[in-house]
């Protein structure tokens, strides 16, 4: 992305100072909220509501127009109706206001004349030099600057490395707040709504190249360019992984699309195949898409990338360490033999521990280990085994939580390859103990399928890496 263009997207996100039309004095409505957002988010920027009818909300001076305020503004928010917005589109542009997101509905999605007015309105701010988002938005997040987004109340406080862009402001909203429960952090969230303007493929070249952002998840109904998204997906992909999940894949879920947001939704084979071409992963849903960013967070970029796809099974309980074996091999991974000197060891340090991979321990040989923890004494050994690329640990169950909290941090701090822990367990004190994991960035998975697949999903992103560095330089 050009220099320009990246620091006119900017605007989104480090506005200096926002002006928001339609900003109210009245606490149910959306422009009261937004206002009440920006203050109790941190925002550190002017603001200045613009309604004719208040001279004052919620201690900011309100004006009548943008072309009241006498500094420069950086973004405007619009809350108003759909038939007022040529006027006062024309008022930021004589105010050379850089960016613009349009919240109300009303537009692209209702038909024909919503259609036009919608282009009507990006004609005008194209000419004027303005970018825009949406309509029918939530708009803007962005934990960094204290830029909250509208029609919620609660708002990630810590900046992390997934970026968010959403075709669905409702859809994208419940991401946000069901990531934090499993420990992610964001670094952005764009509510993108019609896509009128800057599109999902403008924000994920402008997120190429941001150094807060780690991932990027897109919940996509429809682009409308194919092969530009080839053009950009590609080079994104090559340094840093894109999951998506595609919605509108079935004939209901395409007209349903369509009077959403306007999109254009598409059959769901010709997405795969350039999802595959760009080295896009497409997760099934938003546990799967967390599940992944998990790992890819805490592992890939946390512990270190994998070298490869073998994989130690440190299992409790035999049976949830032979469930994970199974969905490691369905999803590409190997559950090699340890090397000899691992088998040597694990003879001599736990006699009544199978030195199988996946290997599991009896309540006999846990005795024999006196105080020593048998997952840790398990994972130094596996740690020093060439074989072996990475760990999964199954099983910590619930007769101890704290100890297998212990162990797994101890792990974590000790132990050199990648590894994830799957405990499927639960009740008060697993909980708690899950919550310090999670907080410790610690990459956790509640069953055995779910943690091999994400597993699976690194192994698949390193690949397609690989393959697109090849193809780069052909």
């Amino acid at each position: 992305m050009e220099p320009k263009e990246r620091e006119a997207l900017d605007k989104f996100f480090y506005p200096q100072s926002v002006a928001i039309i339609g900003a109210s004095a009245e606490p149910k409505k959306t422009g009261y909220v937004w206002v009440k957002n920006f203050v109790e988010y941190g925002y550190k920027g002017k603001i200045y509501p613009i309604n004719p009818k208040e001279d004052e909300i919620l201690g900011f001076k309100a004006y009548k127009s943008v072309l009241d305020v006498p500094d420069e503004i950086d973004l405007v928010i619009f809350i108003v109706p759909a038939a007022a917005m040529v006027k006062i589109m024309e008022e930021c542009i004589k105010k050379n206001i850089p960016a613009g997101i349009i919240h109300s509905a009303g537009y692209a999605e209702t038909g024909k004349e919503g259609v036009l007015l919608q282009q009507k309105l990006v004609d005008m701010a194209r000419q004027g030099g303005m970018k825009l988002i949406g309509p029918n938005c939530v708009g803007i997040l962005c934990p960094e600057s204290g830029h909250p987004w509208a029609r919620r109340s609660t708002f990630p406080k810590d900046v992390g490395g997934v970026a968010v862009i959403s075709q669905s402001g409702g859809g994208g909203g419940y991401f946000i707040n069901m990531g934090e429960v499993r420990g992610l952090s964001f670094s952005k969230f764009i509510s993108i709504g019609n896509e009128c303007d800057v599109s999902v493929i403008d924000f994920m070249d402008y997120l190429k190249d941001d150094p807060k952002t780690n991932a990027v998840f897109v919940y996509l109904e429809g682009f409308r360019d194919g092969q530009r998204f080839l053009e950009i997906a590609k080079p994104l992909s090559r340094v840093k992984p894109v999951l998506v999940y595609k919605v509108g894949r079935t004939e209901v879920g395409r007209k349903m699309t369509a009077s959403h947001t306007g999109s254009i939704a598409g059959s769901i084979a010709v997405y795969d195949g350039a999802f595959r071409q760009a080295g896009v992963l497409r997760v099934e849903d938003f546990e799967q898409a967390q599940d992944y960013l998990t790992a890819f967070e805490n592992v890939w970029f946390g512990q270190g990338i994998p070298k490869g796809p073998r994989v130690g099974i440190i299992a409790g309980p035999g049976g949830p360490g032979v469930a994970a074996a199974d969905m490691c091999g369905e999803v590409g991974l190997e559950v090699p033999p340890f090397s000899e000197e691992t088998v040597r060891r694990l003879a001599e340090e736990i006699p009544g521990a199978s030195r199988t991979n996946p290997t599991d321990i009896d309540l006999g040989a846990m005795a024999m280990l006196k105080g020593k923890n048998p997952f840790v004494v398990r994972a130094n050994i596996i740690d020093a085994d060439d074989n072996i690329d990475m760990m999964a640990f199954v099983g910590l169950g619930e007769n101890n939580p704290k100890a297998a909290m212990d162990a797994m941090l101890e792990i974590q701090a000790n132990c050199k390859k990648p590894f994830i822990v799957i405990w499927p367990s639960a009740g008060k004190e697993v909980d708690e103990c899950k919550e310090v994991l999670l907080q410790k960035k610690v990459p956790l998975f509640l069953t055995p399928e779910r943690g091999a697949k994400a597993l699976g999903a690194l192994i698949r992103y390193k690949k397609a890496v690989e393959r697109l560095e090849k193809e780069a330089v052909r």
